[in-house]
């Protein structure tokens, strides 16, 4: 019987590796490629990435997916692109020659301007028309400290040869024929200059910070056809038609019917992102309001808990040796008896609900019988509680009850943790089997914009919360949160 299946192809740019899926007409995962990228660190809190590498790693992902495929390349019908948020990028409109390295949403280095806004007309305009916060965490500190202290940048924006934008926008000028300056909406409203209440840059907001909306990216809807892709790419010219941020793309992932969705991925971050449908909920400052998606016109809108450092506080411990490989982490975990060991997650600032970027991670409590498995424990349970800190924001703020969390990423893969978070917030945790999520999202979304509409079901593996030490871990949970509160009014 002839094949009569399509498929679509989703590249998933993320801060430490991209990945290229291609997923049939009923999202099955049908063949996979990945390029680890190296993240550089000139100075202590700074974070960058090569923009050549990163072109270098989708064009590798693309003809390397399909090769292992094996599919007809005239089965092929589209691409999704779904990218790491807030990271920002300068070139030269005329050449497609980046600046300078991209400056990665983990990045520090516009703190100095952010506490400068603070209590300005500015930072309130910003947290009413946005719905973020005043942290160097979003593109537009990124963008006024690179045009403030970087020379080339300045001379190239006055000359009017200046591009500049967040990845998605990046990887359309090199991509695409015809080298478009477009962003996709949900990218957009993470610089902290969209507007999401006119669903437009902010012209109050880009006046006080002096930059020009000429030179801004052309805003799209997240599933509008952004152009095709040079056709010496595969030897078939595609059209990108589906685009979303990574957490957005996760949470389109998970969903499976219309209305309330609750995820949170534990990706280099860790994000928590609740669907809210048409209503767009006014931020508090603890949590963020952002956008869900916008297709068709229509937008959805979300509430959104970040925590900057959860995987990137694996890697760290792998980095100076406590964790020797991650096969072994469940071991050395199962090895730790219950102890008052804490770490506070903060190698790049707290992110929500305590939005302090002066905080640096750090162990508590240790003594001569701290073991590894102790340490590697904590880290985890501190990933935990910053999710419960989340959790309790938001169920205070709007009254919202949440009975059960999807979750997936790397450290949903562990066990431990699943189960961990499970009793400490008293909530069921199910576990996404494909813990991709994010480049599924982006799949689904650019086969819907093909017209083939698929409800996917997702898999889940279901940890229900124990309640016998439920009153153990919720008192080292109140503990690790005091401490946290401590150091900022010290700091």
């Amino acid at each position: 019987m002839k094949n009569k299946k399509k498929y679509v192809i989703s590249i998933d740019q993320g801060s430490t590796s991209t990945r290229c899926v291609i997923y049939d007409d009923e999202l099955n995962s049908i063949a996979s490629s990945q390029y680890k990228l190296d993240e550089i660190y000139p100075k202590e809190g700074w974070v960058e990435l090569d923009p050549n590498q990163i072109i270098e790693s989708v064009l590798y992902t693309i003809k390397d997916v399909v090769s292992k495929s094996e599919i007809d390349k005239e089965k092929i019908i589209s691409i999704g692109i779904t990218n790491q948020r807030e990271t920002i990028v300068f070139w030269d409109k005329l050449n497609l020659k980046p600046i300078t390295n991209a400056i990665s949403w983990q990045c520090l280095r516009g703190k100095e301007i952010c506490d400068k806004l603070k209590g300005s007309k500015f930072e309130e305009l910003l947290v009413d028309s946005t719905g973020l916060k005043l942290d160097p965490y979003f593109s537009f500190s990124k963008i006024v400290w690179a045009i403030e202290n970087n020379k080339t940048i300045y001379k190239l924006l006055a000359q009017n040869k200046l591009n500049f934008g967040t990845i998605d926008s990046w990887l359309l000028a090199n991509i695409i024929e015809g080298s478009p300056h477009k962003i996709e909406v949900t990218n957009a409203s993470r610089t902290g200059l969209y507007n999401t209440k006119l669903e437009d840059w902010d012209a109050e907001l880009l006046s006080i910070l002096g930059i020009n909306r000429s030179f801004l990216p052309k805003i799209f809807s997240s599933n509008e056809t952004f152009g095709n892709i040079k056709k010496e790419i595969i030897g078939k010219s595609l059209p990108v038609n589906a685009i979303l941020g990574d957490q957005q793309s996760s949470l389109y992932g998970h969903k499976e019917k219309e209305g309330f969705e609750i995820k949170c991925t534990f990706g280099t971050g860790g994000f928590l992102l609740i669907d809210t449908g048409n209503k767009r909920i006014k931020n508090n400052e603890n949590f963020l309001s952002t956008l869900a998606f916008k297709k068709n016109k229509s937008t959805n809108y979300a509430l959104e808990g970040s925590i900057l450092s959860a995987g990137s506080t694996i890697e760290w411990l792998k980095k100076i040796g406590i964790i020797e490989n991650f096969e072994n982490i469940e071991k050395e975990i199962e090895s730790s008896k219950w102890n008052q060991i804490m770490v506070i997650p903060a190698i790049n600032g707290l992110g929500a609900p305590f939005w302090n970027g002066n905080i640096r991670a750090s162990l508590e409590n240790l003594s001569s019988n701290t073991t590894r498995g102790d340490i590697i424990r904590a880290t985890f349970e501190s990933i935990a509680f910053s999710t419960k800190a989340i959790i309790e924001s938001i169920e205070k703020t709007i009254g919202l009850n949440i009975s059960e969390i999807k979750i997936d990423g790397g450290i949903s893969k562990s066990n431990f943790f699943s189960q961990f978070l499970a009793d400490l917030i008293d909530k069921k945790i199910k576990v996404a089997i494909n813990s991709e999520t994010t480049s599924l999202g982006v799949a689904k979304l650019s086969l819907e914009a093909s017209k083939i509409i698929k409800n996917n079901k997702n898999g889940y593996v279901d940890f229900n919360p124990k309640t016998n030490n439920l009153e153990l871990y919720n008192n080292k949970y109140k503990n690790w949160k005091k401490l946290i509160l401590k150091k900022i009014k010290e700091n």
